[in-house]
């Protein structure tokens, strides 16, 4: 279980409707913008403050420093605590024209906000993933939520809110809610759908568990030249 929870913490669901119009992007050219959106964060520190209330399963806070840098290098340092996925909680959206190829599109302008609700499948043949749902927000072109269907059933939502830093949209809090049928026992759990990893099954004792994740994002320090050896994990060579 010290994986499975949270590399939980990407998923999401939410149901948009809407028409196409003429005239909205399509498909690829929303995630280029995504991709354009995130472009000029070449790095950045953030801390994180975690909290998990998830069912049958003892998790207390987490406090740790994230540092991330283009295309995809994370590294989470924290005090005596391995559970913090270094894949899924940094900015890794710079690929998703590489990784993604969209099969449709729905814009909703019932709300405030124009919507555009994408479904995709990955490009890597290999990918355990087979549908991914995306809500980008048609003025920001922020990644607002993402659904990916998992088998037997379980549900996993998810949720960014955004704040402005040094006048780039950031995460300020992601908050995952997840539902497993507890006859599931080998819950299919991807490493990270925008890592580009295959992905694979990871082994849930006890059954399926539901939950709550909140991350708190917060002082945030923006392409400040971070350095690849941050990036080096203890063992690995410099």
């Amino acid at each position: 279980m010290t994986r499975t929870v949270p590399l939980l913490c990407l998923l999401i669901v939410a149901s948009v409707a809407g028409g196409f119009a003429a005239g909205d992007p399509p498909g690829a050219d929303i995630l280029r913008r995504v991709e354009h959106q995130v472009a000029g964060v070449k790095d950045y520190t953030v801390t994180l403050d975690v909290v998990a209330d998830i069912e049958h399963l003892k998790v207390p806070p987490m406090h740790a420093t994230l540092y991330y840098k283009q295309p995809d290098k994370v590294h989470i340092a924290s005090k005596g605590f391995a559970m913090l996925p270094r894949e899924s909680m940094g900015m890794q959206f710079s690929k998703l024209t590489e990784r993604y190829a969209v099969d449709s599109v729905v814009t909703d302008r019932t709300a405030s906000s124009v919507m555009h609700r994408l479904v995709m499948h990955p490009r890597d043949e290999r990918s355990t993933i087979r549908r991914i749902l995306l809500y980008v927000h048609g003025e920001r072109w922020t990644p607002e939520r993402i659904e990916i269907p998992q088998p037997a059933g379980a549900v996993m939502k998810a949720a960014f809110v955004y704040q402005q830093v040094h006048g780039f949209w950031m995460p300020s809090q992601l908050t995952v809610t997840f539902v497993a049928p507890a006859a599931d026992t080998t819950a299919a759990v991807p490493a990270n759908p925008f890592g580009g990893g295959p992905g694979g099954r990871t082994a849930a004792r006890g059954g399926g568990r539901s939950g709550t994740i909140t991350v708190k994002y917060t002082e945030y320090r923006v392409n400040t030249g971070l350095g690849d050896e941050v990036f080096v994990e203890p063992g690995e060579p410099k």
